[in-house]
């Protein structure tokens, strides 16, 4: 299995992972081979990249973090709070609890197993997807804090309905593609207030679950919002979402931007850490992330160009990659795994973007 770029697919590729919508519907599953149709369709629907079989590699494997299952499960609780609000109905909240419970109880089963796939997101998709990556985030970085059960509960309901003020602003102004005037920059942080307001108003979720939705775009040096707090003044839960946000938007497409491979996602928060970011939440969430998912193609310091095969804990900056070509570019044939926590003078100097290569 390998990692392709939807502008790299290739009529006659196979699907290692299925394409599912928000809503459920498996709109390509695993094992579909792939058409011009379908790829034209991915692109359109704005899917960056998924991941195929490739004969050569069939040991090569990618779990998710999340289980299908508990994936598909809070994508539908997202939506369907969402809609709820925009008709002005209440949310379920035992729902709402049943699905944090469930995903509290799926991390926890998979302790040694970090964030190293790419979901495979629809461009209308974010929001949702967006929220149950945050969530699932805030969850490994609770666990990794000893928090208690009950703790992990308020922060993963926090963080879960954590963007649910954006459903009180225009569609046109979430998705403009260009620079936002100050006058949109105010309306958008106004939903940091507005989903506040919205979760303080369910009898059922606690005040610092709210509170969570209102800080999460606080930052500890004071250049946050909406109300510019500093260091502990924003609570934990607070600190710990605002890095999973951040984290989640730069390795996903938006708007106005295409989004960041995980290695450099994972430098920008280095480098706001201590600043911007909590340090503690920054190195607790980063010793569970793989900056090189299995599947990437990479090219050495020493020229050699190969795909990242398995990745080491807790040096997850320095995976197993299994060379395929030298420094020309010739297939090397016989293949060999180099691992890099091993080889203290090799490094991995860029992802190779364009993994037609391979094929």
């Amino acid at each position: 299995m390998r990692r392709v770029c939807t502008k790299h697919l290739r009529a006659g590729m196979q699907l290692a992972q299925p394409v599912i919508s928000s809503d459920g519907k498996i709109l390509l599953a695993k094992g579909q081979v792939l058409r011009e149709s379908y790829i034209s369709r991915l692109i359109q629907l704005g899917v960056y990249s998924v991941y195929v079989v490739d004969p050569r590699f069939p040991d090569i494997a990618a779990e998710d973090f999340l289980s299908e299952q508990s994936r598909l499960q809070a994508l539908r609780l997202v939506r369907s709070a969402c809609t709820s609000l925009i008709s002005g109905s209440l949310l379920d909240t035992s729902a709402i609890s049943e699905v944090v419970d469930m995903l509290i109880e799926d991390l926890s089963s998979k302790p040694n197993l970090l964030v190293s796939i790419f979901d495979i997101r629809l461009k209308d998709d974010y929001t949702f997807a967006h929220s149950v990556n945050v969530c699932s985030f805030a969850i490994l970085i609770g666990m990794a804090f000893a928090l208690h059960k009950g703790q992990l509960r308020e922060l993963a309901v926090g963080a879960l309905m954590h963007d649910l003020g954006k459903t009180a602003l225009p569609r046109e102004l979430l998705h403009k593609p260009g620079p936002l005037s100050p006058a949109e920059y105010e309306m958008i942080q106004e939903h940091a207030r507005i989903g506040f307001d919205i979760l303080r108003r369910q009898g059922e979720i606690g005040l610092l679950s709210a509170h969570i939705a209102f800080q999460h775009h606080e930052r500890i040096d004071g250049n946050g919002y909406p109300r510019n707090l500093t260091g502990t003044d924003i609570h934990l839960y607070g600190r710990i979402v605002a890095v999973a946000d951040v984290y989640d938007a730069l390795v996903s497409d938006r708007a106005y931007r295409s989004r960041y491979l995980p290695h450099k996602a994972a430098e920008m928060l280095t480098e706001q850490s201590g600043k911007a970011f909590d340090a503690e939440v920054v190195r607790h969430f980063l010793q569970q992330v793989a900056f090189y998912p299995t599947g990437t193609l990479v090219r050495l310091s020493t020229g050699i160009i190969g795909v990242v095969v398995d990745v080491n804990r807790p040096v997850t900056t320095r995976p197993i990659v299994r060379a395929l070509y030298d420094s020309r570019g010739n297939d090397i044939g016989d293949y060999y795994e180099l691992d890099l926590s091993k080889h203290s003078d090799i490094s991995i100097i860029e992802v190779v973007a364009d993994e037609t290569r391979l094929a």
